[in-house]
């Protein structure tokens, strides 16, 4: 075969496997028209499937945060409420605190100033001082002056461990130093109460400190016999 015949057959043949696409007819482009319609419809139909849904949600959304606020509004009032109650009280206890202890210390004082010895110490002067002196300021309930001794006596409605060591550790030094002028005359602690715990009469005892308590309108040493006050 000579070079014209292969050239004829190569241009005859076609092309790297090439094959004409028949054109598409007019039933198919109008069946995917079709398709392609009711997939927008479709579509469509979500969206506003998804609007509703998204106005459903923010209405209860905005109702949620109405009860939210409402809720928040309410628990403010009951806080509020809470707080004037709780401050109503508080001036309530607060007044009878005042009250009671006013009423022990008055009670204690008239008692004492009516005993002629406490001790073996003869009583000539029941009073209640208070003083600041040098940066130290001190109150002290009842001071029984004798000749020469003197008694601290601390009162309270009832009496606990905390008041015998607080008296015995710190208040009657606080009196020497707030009161110079009695620096040479010896002091004695004695604690007065409506009531003791038992562990605070057995501790005042060992303390060296006097234990009193009323008896009617007078007022009862529970000091066992033979007992001797402390000396500051």
């Amino acid at each position: 075969m000579n070079s014209e015949e292969n050239n004829q057959n190569e241009a005859n043949e076609p092309v790297g496997g090439y094959s004409q696409q028949k054109p598409s007819t007019f039933d198919q482009v109008w069946q995917m028209f079709l398709e392609t319609d009711k997939q927008v419809k479709e579509t469509g139909l979500q969206v506003k499937e998804t609007g509703l849904q998204m106005k459903e949600t923010d209405k209860k959304l905005k109702e949620t945060g109405e009860y939210i606020d409402k809720t928040i509004q309410s628990l403010n009032r009951q806080y509020e409420e809470t707080r004037q109650s709780l401050q109503r009280l508080s001036k309530i206890a607060s007044g009878l605190g005042i009250n009671i202890g006013d009423a022990s210390e008055e009670h204690f004082r008239n008692a004492l100033d009516q005993i002629p010895q406490l001790g073996g110490i003869t009583i000539e002067k029941v009073d209640s001082l208070r003083r600041r002196y040098k940066g130290l300021e001190g109150q002290f309930d009842i001071v029984l002056f004798g000749k020469e001794e003197i008694i601290v006596v601390e009162v309270k409605h009832k009496v606990h461990p905390n008041d015998v060591i607080r008296l015995h550790d710190k208040n009657i030094h606080v009196f020497k130093q707030l009161y110079p002028e009695y620096a040479h005359r010896p002091v004695m602690g004695g604690l007065a109460g409506m009531a003791f715990d038992d562990t605070a009469k057995v501790l005042a005892v060992e303390k060296g400190l006097f234990v009193l308590t009323p008896a009617g309108q007078k007022v009862k040493v529970l000091n066992p016999e033979g007992f001797e006050p402390k000396r500051f």
